[in-house]
Parts: structure tokens; sequence; C-alpha cells
């Protein structure tokens, strides 16, 4: 069976003894149903991979079966190597889908039928770093190597992670962790060109709380499957020709 999906939230890959580095892909389907799909291989994501895809993007692939894979109903294992990229969304349409699906973090925490949502902050107050309480357990997990003798996890961890601090229109403040994967790409590239820590957690900050201020985005916020914690796993933000 196929589906088609665009593509809302691509999270920090994360280690699966199973599947190696795994990234979380979540979004809309066509019939408007909130999907989490998985096994996704982080190296999909490698510029030289004909399956390659991005946010606010449709794809479609087969499903290995129209039933959840795990505890949360939006989840469905597919076959990676049956993606197909189908062309961008336009912001205009994006829009158009995520309001129709807005609600609050308060209705998110609630309802413990569903594990995906999209909330529109009111007002974005930080961005703060924090240590990654799993970085030296992943850094151990490294030395690991597989029967062939290569690395059995290969992605180098982030040794920090960062929270947004937020408020929605009730003005009651929340402080969530943001797992986007842009974040943790645009960490690592800033410690490439920034000689101290300040100064990535400076550069960091400034584009993240100028992506989240801008007047038309949106926080996709996923539960984390083994702490059922409210996570931000996309932020969705216009380009300048959209705005």
């Amino acid at each position: 069976m196929k589906e088609k999906l665009l593509v809302l939230a691509k999270a920090a890959p994360e280690a699966s003894k199973k599947y190696e580095e795994l990234v979380c892909v979540a979004g809309i389907t066509d019939k408007g149903e909130w999907r989490r799909i998985y096994p996704i291989p982080w190296d999909v994501f490698w510029k030289t991979n004909d399956n390659k895809f991005k946010k606010k993007q449709w794809i479609e692939y087969e499903l290995k079966d129209d039933k959840p894979s795990d505890h949360r109903k939006e989840s469905r294992k597919i076959i990676p190597e049956s993606i197909v990229v189908l062309g961008d969304a336009s912001y205009a349409e994006i829009e158009q889908i995520l309001n129709e699906k807005l609600t609050t973090l308060e209705e998110l925490t609630n309802n413990k039928d569903v594990s995906l949502g999209v909330i529109k902050p009111k007002t974005i107050e930080d961005y703060i770093p924090i240590t990654n309480k799993q970085y030296e357990k992943i850094l151990e997990m490294g030395k690991q190597t597989t029967l062939f003798g290569d690395k059995a996890y290969k992605l180098e961890p982030p040794e920090h992670k960062y929270q947004y601090i937020f408020t929605e229109e009730d003005l009651k403040e929340h402080k969530i962790l943001c797992e986007d994967w842009e974040s943790v790409m645009l960490y690592f590239n800033c410690k490439k060109n920034y000689s101290t820590l300040d100064e990535v957690h400076v550069k960091v900050k400034e584009k993240m709380l100028k992506v989240a201020q801008m007047a038309r985005s949106y926080f996709i916020i996923g539960t984390h499957y083994r702490f059922n914690t409210n996570i931000i796993i996309g932020v969705i933000y216009p380009r300048k020709d959209d705005v």
C-alpha cells in the first residue's frame, strides 16, 4: 500500500541497536492524517542518495503494514527504498494544512490518544543550551564494531542540545527540547567555525530564535517513544520569498 506524506519534521538521528542511526520523520498525509514513519536510516539524507528528501516536500512510499508499529497510533513502518520525492509544497499550502490542525500543548498533553500535533507559539522568549545526557553513552556505543569491523554507530552525537522557552495564547511559559535536525547541524557547523563554546551558543541561538520568531512559524510537536514527553521535532518557517 502506498501513501503520500507532506514532510513537516526531520528530527535529529537517534541510535538504535536494531537499525543503527535512525531519523524521526513525521508529517501529514494527503488524507489529512498525522504520520510518523520509520525506519529511516540517516544515510537517506546523503546528497548522493536517490531517495533524499527535505522538510516541506511531498513524498510517496510503500507501507509495510497499515497498522500502528508501536504504541503511538500515528507510527508506521515503511520500505525506505520505496521513497519517491513528489515535489515541494508551497508555504501557502503548508499553512492551510497546519492551520486546520492547530492545537495547544495542554490539549496534546491531556489527549493520550495522540502523539503528534502542531502549535503556534505566541512569543519566543529564549533558546538555551543544555548538556546532552546521552553524550558519553553514545560515544561509548560508537566504539563498538560490527562483525565486519565497521563502527556500529557512525554519527557524532552533539555534546549540547537546546530548549525553546516560549508562550502560547494563555501566556503560560513552556520550556521544551528542540530536536529539529536543522538545529543540530547548525550546532556542528558553528563548532567548526567558532573557537569558543560561548560563541557557538550565541550563533545557534541567533539563528533559531530568528526563524521561530517569524510571524508565520510553527512548532511540530511529537512525544518521545520511551519517556512520553513532548519534544519539538520540527520548526516550520517561511523562506524570504514566502514573506
